[in-house]
């Protein structure tokens, strides 16, 4: 963690060397050379620091020294945004004062610098070496704890546990096999597996292994521990499993023998490496016996080394599983494991946070099991509850650690990206593309100039925190990418402690906020509370502010100056002070779901501007300036019409900024009203990768499409042509097809009623959305070959009487949506087209009294979701299911509680049996 501040301070350095102000101040080039000095000395700070989180949990003098370098970091981090404030004034001679008081400081900072330096040597603080830390100790007591559990101990998983039988014993296929479980710390997988193992080892295997393998390890060694599971047992083998320290080759070659022309089952339990798999597969012979290799793992990258057919994810258990299991741990000696009445509540409380984690329910239920059974000990254990590794609660500590040996396997470009979400409230959902912009203009990614975009590192390092299990996707986008998030109770837990502690990020909810002035206090949330300049007495050092629905006037907001993040939801504040267009380090202004109708005039003064987020506010035209704001990356604009919170809609698109072809670094522009000056200025804008406009006219469509065939790095186009009889959209007039492009959706009339000929080039799309568009079967045939739509929505957009699907036709498209097609009288799917189709959604198509010719065709068929389709439809469907019994209902009309669409005739009818 500490690493990464030292590498965001190279790069807040290297602005601030590169700024006119500091670059063209001959009398301060002493300190412009002290600047530079500064930052090679930063070179030296990450070496420090380098090792510093893996010695401080196990090491007080370690952590000691950590500390002052962690505040020596600190001091140089306010010296470099000092210093990109200064050079972002634009008024260097003014402020030649405040210029040499910087060079001041950041001497003293490098004095500083050193005196640790000798301190590290002089006390002999090294890295980390030697034998596994007391927490990766404690971690394999905990899960070795699983192979002794009785089976009647064990709650839940009944239909992984039968699922990971058949893959290990039942399965047809001979060939060696390798099977993936995956899930969070502390999700089960490791009793899950043993579980199994314990079953099977003896009785369908000729020789088995397990070992567990943990974050430290050398592949020499694991085959070692490897050869010993198999020699034990055996008569007469022992010595030989003491022998086998020979190099890899060998070690291998051991292995081999021990396992040929055998039967095997090895568990790895526990594996970080996702290479592990490459390194050892050549150790386990592929014979066609049915022998079987198992992982366990939290990363999902680790996971991919088995075929997806072959890879199990565990989630938590069910509440009523979870009940059982904390009941069982809680009262196991009492011989009805029944909770008393009146402790109910209290643990219903503290269960709640588990979210249904075993290793956590397990951990409150030993520590509960120790207290008296009276409300007065069991509320004092539910409020004094902190899961920190450094708890003194019998078994919360453990647990803790156990947690956190994910956060600590984390790389120091995720860990400081994954501890900042610490700020946000429990249970926020988490918006991918909102969380990604908000890391960028916050310096924690380390841009790669020729390479990607930052937002485009900041999506992967996202979608790597989901894949190791620390994030949750809780909603997905068509491209299987992280499109909202959520973040376990526990883990959050876990990160506020650190990142408070680690970096100054604090969170408060609920409350009037009291700040000690002591406090160094760099990033601050304010959740539904009450916040002015005296309860925060140090606002002005504050790096990043974010606000939900929490009280903070305008002179709070004015107090600022190094903030490089403002962030303002479900604010009731009208208009922003003007003072905001002195923050000099801003780069990310969001108002999103506020009253705020105006920005303050001088918006364009916020020269390191990133991202402005004005959606669901009341801002309908952005302030001239706004041409000026040359690092602008993202733009969106969208205007509530009500003055309420919860009751956004109807809105409206806003106009564009004037200057808006200057802000050519501008990624992406949303929800914007088109005019022929904007679509002109478009064509400048060649970094655009998200454009979105409404209000096209025929007037200058043609300049439009101009400007979008110079956007080669468009991936998502919306447009939506003003309504009327004139307005024709003519795509063939793009010269150049945005070959990147993933996401398309029209609005309107199509030139001559058909998709533009180079639609089928398009090969990179994968969702597509057309509304009163106009096409017939022959438009349908271009999308036909598209090697990734996954996507498609056909809405008031078709003319023709008959859709045929021809053999083979759209092999990758997953889900199908045909709305409001009044002419559409017949449906044809033929042999092998929509191989993959999983979703049908059929609406409003009020010509169409026949079932689809070809229905069971469709393989992969999940659901078949109809609404609004004439009566004579749904009869004859109910009445083929009867007789044909390809399908069995899900929900039928209103029933099971289901929530249909409003003002609709639903059903959710048909499901494909397996």
């Amino acid at each position: 963690m500490a690493e990464a501040i030292a590498i965001s301070l190279s790069a807040k350095l290297a602005v601030a060397l590169s700024r006119s102000a500091a670059v063209n101040l001959s009398p301060l080039f002493g300190v412009r050379s002290d600047v530079a000095a500064t930052a090679q000395d930063l070179d030296i700070l990450r070496a420090f620091l380098r090792f510093a989180d893996s010695r401080q949990s196990t090491d007080a003098l370690a952590a000691a020294w950590v500390k002052q370098v962690r505040d020596a970091a600190f001091e140089l981090e306010d010296v470099a945004d000092e210093c990109c404030y200064l050079s972002g004034s634009g008024r260097g001679w003014v402020n030649v004062k405040s210029w040499f008081a910087l060079s001041r400081r950041l001497r003293k900072a490098r004095e500083r610098l050193s005196q640790l330096s000798a301190a590290k040597e002089q006390f002999g603080i090294h890295a980390a070496e030697g034998p596994a830390s007391p927490i990766t100790t404690t971690s394999r007591i905990f899960t070795d704890n699983a192979y002794f559990l009785k089976k009647e101990e064990i709650v839940g998983f009944a239909d992984q546990e039968k699922q990971l039988l058949e893959w290990l014993v039942k399965d047809v296929e001979q060939r060696r096999t390798l099977v993936a479980v995956c899930g969070m710390g502390g999700v089960g997988k490791t009793t899950l597996v043993t579980r199994v193992y314990k079953e099977v080892a003896t009785s369908h295997f000729e020789c088995a292994a397990w070992v567990a393998v943990s974050q430290t390890f050398t592949v020499e060694d694991l085959l070692r521990k490897i050869l010993k599971e198999l020699h034990s047992g055996v008569s007469g083998s022992s010595s030989r499993a003491g022998n086998d320290a020979g190099d890899y080759r060998s070690l291998v070659l051991a292995v081999q023998g021990r396992l040929e022309r055998r039967r095997y089952l090895v568990v790895l339990d526990d594996v970080w490496d996702a290479h592990l798999w490459d390194k050892l597969r050549h150790a386990f012979p592929d014979d066609a016996f049915g022998s079987r290799v198992v992982m366990t793992t939290r990363s999902g990258e680790v996971a991919k080394a088995a075929a997806l057919e072959r890879t199990m994810m565990l989630e938590p258990l069910p509440w009523n599983e979870a009940w059982k299991l904390f009941c069982n741990v809680a009262f196991g000696e009492d011989s009805n494991q029944m909770c008393p009445q009146h402790l109910v509540e209290l643990a219903n409380s503290m269960l709640q946070r588990c979210r249904g984690l075993p290793l956590a329910i397990v951990s409150i239920g030993k520590l509960l099991a120790l207290k008296e059974r009276t409300e007065f000990a069991w509320r004092n254990a539910r409020d004094s509850l902190v899961w920190d590794r450094c708890s003194n609660d019998y078994g919360i500590g453990e647990a803790a650690s156990i947690l956190n040996l994910s956060i600590d396997d984390l790389p120091h470009h995720l860990k400081k990206c994954f501890l900042s979400c610490s700020i946000l409230p429990e249970d926020f959902l988490i918006k991918r593309k909102i969380l990604i912009r908000s890391w960028v203009a916050q310096g924690f990614i380390d841009e790669k100039p020729g390479q990607c975009t930052a937002e485009d590192l900041a999506d992967d390092y996202l979608d790597q925190l989901v894949h190791r299990n620390l994030m949750q996707a809780v909603a997905r986008n068509d491209f299987g990418r992280a499109k909202r998030c959520l973040i376990h109770d526990l883990i959050r837990e876990l990160i506020v402690h650190r990142s408070r502690e680690e970096d100054g990020f604090f969170q408060f909810s609920k409350c009037k906020i009291t700040m000690d002035s002591n406090v160094r206090a760099r990033h601050l949330a304010v959740d539904r509370c009450e916040v002015d300049c005296q309860s925060v007495p140090k606002a002005a050092s504050l790096r990043s502010f974010h606000a939900f629905g929490s009280e903070c006037n305008a002179s709070f907001l004015s107090s600022f100056r190094l903030l490089t993040l403002l962030n303002l939801w479900f604010i009731d504040m009208y208009n922003l002070p003007d003072s905001v267009t002195n923050l000099h380090n801003l780069r990310y202004l969001g108002i999103r779901s506020t009253f705020i109708e105006e920005l303050p005039r001088d918006l364009g003064k916020l020269q390191k501007l990133q991202t402005l987020d004005a959606k669901w506010s009341m801002v309908r035209r952005l302030p001239s300036s706004t041409g000026k704001l040359k690092n602008l990356r993202h733009l969106i604009l969208f205007t509530r019409e009500t003055d309420s919170f919860w009751m956004p809609f109807p809105g409206k698109v806003a106009r564009a900024p004037d200057g808006l072809d200057k802000l050519t670094s501008l990624q992406t522009l949303k929800y914007v009203q088109a005019d022929e000056k904007m679509v002109k200025s478009l064509g400048k804008l060649e970094q655009m990768k998200s454009l979105e406009l409404s209000g096209v006219d025929a007037r200058y469509t043609a300049d439009l499409l101009l400007s979008i065939s110079r956007m080669s790095c468009l991936v998502c186009l919306l447009l939506e042509m003003e309504p009327g009889e004139s307005t024709v959209l003519d795509l063939e007039l793009i010269t150049k097809p945005p070959r990147k492009l993933q996401k398309l959706a029209l609005t309107g009339r199509l030139a001559r009623g058909k998709l533009p000929s180079w639609t089928n080039s398009l090969t990179s799309l994968v969702r597509l959305r057309l509304f009163h568009c106009d096409i017939g079967q022959d438009s349908l045939m271009l999308l036909a070959e598209l090697p990734s739509l996954l996507n498609l929505s056909l809405i008031a957009t078709y003319q023709d009487r008959k859709m045929t699907f021809p053999g083979g036709s759209f092999s990758t498209l997953q889900k199908l949506t045909l709305q409001d097609l009044p002419n559409l009288c017949h449906i044809e799917f033929q042999q092998g087209c929509l191989s993959n189709l999983s979703s049908l959604v059929l609406s409003l198509c009020m010509e169409l009294t026949e079932i689809p010719q070809g229905m069971a065709r469709l393989m992969r068929l999940q659901n078949f979701e109809v609404f609004d389709m004439p009566a004579e439809f749904v009869h004859k469907l109910k009445l083929q299911n009867g007789h044909a019994g390809y399908y069995k209902p899900v929900i039928s009309e209103f029933d099971q509680g289901h929530q249909a669409p409003a003002g609709s005739r639903y059903l959710r009818w048909f499901q494909r049996k397996n």
